[in-house]
């Protein structure tokens, strides 16, 4: 009879399956095979309180039936119970040491619980004994590119094809390690090898649509983008996720063959992996133009923010901004517009909207503003679009609002209906089209005016965006022309500071954090995206120009690290002159910079938090503006902070800037002293006068909106800190 059910299960007949061994258990309750069979069935019926009471049953009969056990642990783990699941294959291993499906079993819940190495372990030790084991192979290669070991994963995934070359699996793991490796080529006639064995495998598909966009044969990828979706729309809504996640979005909004192109490269960079750099910055520039107006337009919001870091023209980049607020509008079209009819009485209300009330640089800097506005004349609203993570700092931003909303957990038209329900008069936008963001909300229109502040260095090409709040240096007039909002140009500076920023007494020695004790020490803690080979050239020549010189970063992986090691070595300087600072809490990140002699400004997309926290500590900060506002950020904060004399005029005076100061040292600690003297008196480190800025300039938005007249540029005049 056991027989019979397991020719039955094969065949995917498991009901029947089921009443066949249902009766065999109960004509030999004894049978601790058919007891085991029926855990098994019940597994694959899903039906998990049922099967593991069979397979409780079958070990109660033999302790000691390996397979009962294997099945008893897969069914806690698909329960969700990962511990109790280990604790069953560990008990079973003390008795079959060598079963490689045991060791294969205890590796995936391993992996699922975080315990990486570990499970690399029991992969291992499972290949130890059965060499040829393919599921081990397969799940093997899966961690090794996991864990950024890909040329191991190479050796693995090509074993395993070797081994099962009919097996489809097989060859679409084997493309996964050659995508991943940029073998676009190679990863192509994988798949398509994967395909081939089974026409019906959605993923291969999906797989094959992925390496032809990055070959840029954009209409054969749309071909197997759809084939994926007509096959499964499950695991086409799947593919879609995790290409999200190979990109570093959150979620794509707008996916194409030239988006996911564009968006893979532009992921490359975040890892200062620059092999693509000049051919992205013209395929961007490119694709953009010859698309507008075109069924496959580019209309992606995370491309906007990754063009910032590029060097691509203000014309293209507001044709892209365009582009994406045009598609964000259509997707909100279909909702009845609000009405702003009369106004409530009494003060001002102001909303900000922001996913990164937690912690996060846009908190960090703005943590004191909700707070210090004019309770007599604002209401202070602040709208979550992300979860909490319990921090001080959202704490602080929490209680410094009149009124906190969490609207996470609410789709953008529920959003958009509490805020126009608040009363709302103007509604500030602090992350525009950075991830996480839902400029959806605002396309709504559930306030009368609407403004884009702080987080977004870029105009959003919306109708829906009124003003933009900047200052004269980073938006020249001249410049304005590139923003489809009016400026609202705040005094001295458009940067907002919390001028209580804890800097730890910690005293660091050089050589503690790596640095030589001797030497001068150039610094550049920008997020990775930010650093380009542009300005790793400049940096190169430095280092040989400056004896004993070394340059201090932020190692945000181990990629980043190793890409510019080999960048330094390529240039012919030696790796170790370039030093690696790790997270660490803010207040000893900012003590660090104690260690540094100068700061290194990127070109094409500024430090402005950074920055700011340099200047804060003493550190000088030198920069050279661009065209683009993200490329004025820092130029911006020096103007204001009185230090004019650390911005460049071009790339080859900022080169001879640096080299001067780094060779002058009396003149670079007059810099410093003067920084010093006077930094508690900066306007950018004065919130308080910054915050009656920003609600001068609300003031002057909403006179103009109770006039009825339209949105226009002006200029808030200079208000004393105590007024």
């Amino acid at each position: 009879m056991s027989n019979l059910a397991l020719q039955l299960l094969e065949q995917g007949k498991v009901q029947q399956a089921l009443l066949l061994l249902a009766e065999q258990c109960e004509t030999s309750p004894r049978d601790a095979h058919a007891w085991f069979l029926l855990g098994a069935c019940n597994h694959q019926a899903n039906k998990l309180e049922e099967a593991l009471q069979a397979l409780e049953r079958a070990l109660s009969i033999e302790p000691r039936h390996i397979q009962a056990r294997c099945a008893k642990g897969a069914v806690l783990f698909d329960m969700g119970r990962q511990q109790d699941a280990l604790h069953v294959y560990r008990k079973a291993l003390h008795l079959a040491p060598t079963d490689a499906q045991l060791l294969l079993n205890m590796g995936v819940v391993l992996e699922q619980t975080g315990d990486l190495r570990a499970a690399l372990e029991r992969y291992d030790l499972a290949l130890k004994h059965h060499p040829e084991f393919a599921s081990a192979l397969l799940n093997r290669g899966a961690l090794l590119i996991g864990l950024g070991r890909l040329e191991e994963a190479l050796s693995n995934n090509q074993r395993l094809a070797e081994l099962h070359p009919e097996w489809e699996h097989a060859q679409f793991n084997l493309g996964e390690i050659l995508l991943t490796m940029g073998r676009w080529d190679e990863a192509l006639a994988a798949y398509e090898h994967a395909v081939a064995i089974n026409p019906a495998f959605a993923k291969a598909h999906f797989a094959s649509g992925l390496a032809l966009s990055m070959l840029k044969r954009f209409d054969q990828a749309r071909q197997e983008f759809r084939a994926t979706q007509a096959l499964d729309p499950a695991v086409y809504e799947q593919c879609l996720r995790d290409a999200a996640a190979s990109t570093g979005a959150e979620r794509l909004r707008e996916f194409t063959p030239e988006v996911i192109y564009l968006l893979r490269e532009a992921t490359r960079l975040d890892a200062c992996d620059w092999g693509s750099w000049d051919r992205l910055v013209k395929d961007l520039q490119y694709l953009v133009e010859s698309l507008l107006g075109q069924p496959g337009e580019i209309v992606e919001p995370a491309l906007l923010f990754s063009a910032s870091a590029l060097p691509v023209s203000s014309a293209v980049s507001l044709a892209l901004a365009k582009s994406v607020s045009a598609r964000v509008a259509a997707r909100t079209g279909n909702y009845t517009a609000f009405t702003h009819g009369n106004k409530h009485t009494g003060k001002l209300r102001i909303g900000y909207v922001s996913p990164d009330f937690r912690i996060h640089p846009i908190a960090t800097v703005t943590r004191r503003l909700y707070a210090l506005h004019d309770r007599d004349k604002f209401e202070v609203y602040g709208y979550s679009l992300h979860p909490g993570d319990g921090s001080d700092i959202r704490r602080d931003i929490e209680n410094g609002c009149n009124v906190f909303r969490e609207l996470s957990g609410l789709d953008d038209r529920a959003a958009a209906e509490i805020i126009h329900h608040d009363g709302i008069d103007i509604l500030v936008d602090l992350a525009g089209y950075t991830k996480t963001s839902r400029p959806e909300i605002f396309a709504m229109r559930p306030s009368p005016l609407q403004v884009s502040y702080l987080g977004f260095l870029h105009t959003m090409g919306a109708d829906f965006i009124d003003y933009l709040v900047a200052d004269p240096v980073v938006v020249p007039v001249a410049n304005a022309g590139f923003f489809t909002e009016k400026i609202a140009y705040l005094p001295n500076s458009y940067f907002m500071f919390d001028n209580r920023l804890e800097i730890s007494a910690q005293k660091f020695s050089r050589e503690e954090l790596g640095l030589p004790a001797q030497g001068f020490v150039f610094c550049c803690h920008n997020a990775s995206y930010k650093i380009t080979p542009v300005d790793f050239d400049v940096w190169m020549r430095l280092l040989k120009r400056v004896a004993g010189s070394v340059l201090w970063l932020y190692k945000s992986s181990e990629a980043v690290a190793a890409n510019l090691r080999k960048e330094a070595e390529v240039r012919g300087v030696s790796p170790d002159r370039l030093v690696f600072a790790t997270l660490t809490p803010n207040a000893e990140y900012l003590a660090r910079y104690r260690m540094a002699d100068l700061f290194l400004d990127t070109a094409f997309y500024n430090a402005q938090t950074t920055a700011a926290e340099a200047l804060w500590t003493g550190l000088p900060v030198l920069t050279c503006p661009g065209k683009t506002m993200t490329s004025r950020v820092a130029a911006g904060l020096l103007t204001a902070a009185g230090l004019e004399e650390l911005i460049a005029g071009s790339p080859q005076e900022y080169e001879e800037r640096a080299f001067h100061l780094a060779t002058h040292p009396d003149e670079l600690q007059q810099i410093r002293e003067k920084l010093g003297a006077n930094r508690l008196s900066l306007s950018i480190f004065d919130t308080a006068r910054q915050v009656r800025n920003l609600e001068a300039a609300f003031q002057m938005m909403w006179q103009r909106h109770e006039a009825g007249q339209a949105p226009e540029t002006f200029q808030v005049v200079i208000r004393d800190a105590d007024s």
